[in-house]
């Protein structure tokens, strides 16, 4: 991991394929509700909020929760450019979402070299688990990646990974 500045504030963008939950995420991060369905993000939504990090310090903190679409990947790589930290989430019971990890990986490393980079596997809460923890382990160690292992239905995992990725930010 990078060190990082210290500042009163910082950023996270939110990244990966299209329906892997970004936005649920970010939501119980948020205290929202979860809602089973809900409208697919188009291009860039930006939510704030007052966490407390590791050290016991309050922070705010910007998040990006960005489209998945391929044509919205210009208006990800536009926050990237001021965000400390990154989130890449993919779908635990959808191999193809975690092979586009690597993608994601190079898009934020264009257009930022000192970030953190949490990996999200999302969807831990349902059936039909198609990625295994020794493939994950594998990707985190080659890429310098925390892992966090979360499920937006029942809000596991969560407030550490968002936690973790903003102490090491700040």
């Amino acid at each position: 991991m990078t060190a990082a500045i210290k500042r009163t504030a910082i950023s996270i963008t939110l990244l990966g394929e299209s329906t892997v939950g970004k936005t649920c995420i970010n939501n119980v991060f948020l205290g929202i509700e979860f809602l089973e369905e809900h409208l697919t993000t188009v291009g860039l939504e930006k939510m704030n909020a007052v966490i407390t990090i590791e050290s016991g310090e309050k922070i705010k903190l910007k998040i990006w929760d960005t489209a998945g679409q391929e044509r919205f990947r210009s208006i990800s790589s536009n926050s990237l450019k001021s965000s400390q930290g990154a989130i890449v989430v993919f779908d635990l019971t959808n191999r193809e979402t975690f092979e586009k990890v690597t993608d994601w990986l190079k898009q934020i490393r264009e257009y930022s070299t000192k970030i953190v980079i949490g990996l999200f596997g999302n969807k831990s809460d349902l059936e039909g688990r198609e990625v295994s923890q020794e493939e994950i382990d594998k990707l985190c160690q080659n890429e310098d990646l925390i892992y966090f292992e979360t499920g937006a239905k029942n809000n596991t995992g969560i407030q550490e990974g968002f936690n973790k990725v903003a102490s090491l930010a700040y």
